[in-house]
């Protein structure tokens, strides 16, 4: 009996020194994608859509596009975590069959960690956020306005874009 007592005792203890697994749950804040919205240059209180929209970046001389072909009246863009910088480029009435009109933003930034937790490790936060559209001949884009010089979440806009 004391036995067996005694082997409870070990078990109960063995099993209430075990942790449980970390595992960064689903509604744990991440590092934030940039909002941009696209507004009306002539009247900046209303959206205005952007027709057949493909958003690129360059990384490591590879493209990446995060939109294709889109029309929408507003966007969610990741930053490099790696570097102070991104550039993008913003490609209005785009068709597999005809180029559109391209213009380029360049983002910078302080990127800053944040510790989360031990399962999630940690995440970027953005600040000083600045947007410098490249000047063409034949600029779509008319201004580029921030919003947030600080990019912690994805609750607000970050940037406006108007055209």
């Amino acid at each position: 009996m004391l036995k067996k007592l005694i082997l409870l005792l070990f078990v109960s203890l063995v099993v209430n020194s075990c942790t449980k697994d970390d595992i960064c749950s689903e509604g744990t804040p991440t590092t934030p994608f940039l909002i941009i919205t696209f507004k009306n240059f002539n009247n900046p209180l209303f959206s205005k859509t952007v027709n057949n929209l493909t958003v690129t970046t360059i990384v490591d001389n590879d493209s990446i596009h995060l939109y294709r072909f889109e029309t929408t009246d507003s966007i969610a863009i990741p930053l490099n975590t790696g570097a102070d910088f991104t550039d993008y480029l913003f490609v209005k009435d785009d068709a597999s069959d005809t180029p559109g009109n391209t213009d380029k933003i360049n983002f910078n930034y302080q990127r800053e960690s944040v510790y989360i937790n031990r399962a999630c490790a940690f995440k970027a936060i953005y600040t000083f956020l600045s947007a410098d559209l490249e000047i063409d001949s034949d600029n779509w884009i008319d201004e580029t306005i921030v919003n947030k010089l600080i990019v912690e979440n994805e609750d607000e806009t970050h940037v406006t874009i108007f055209h």
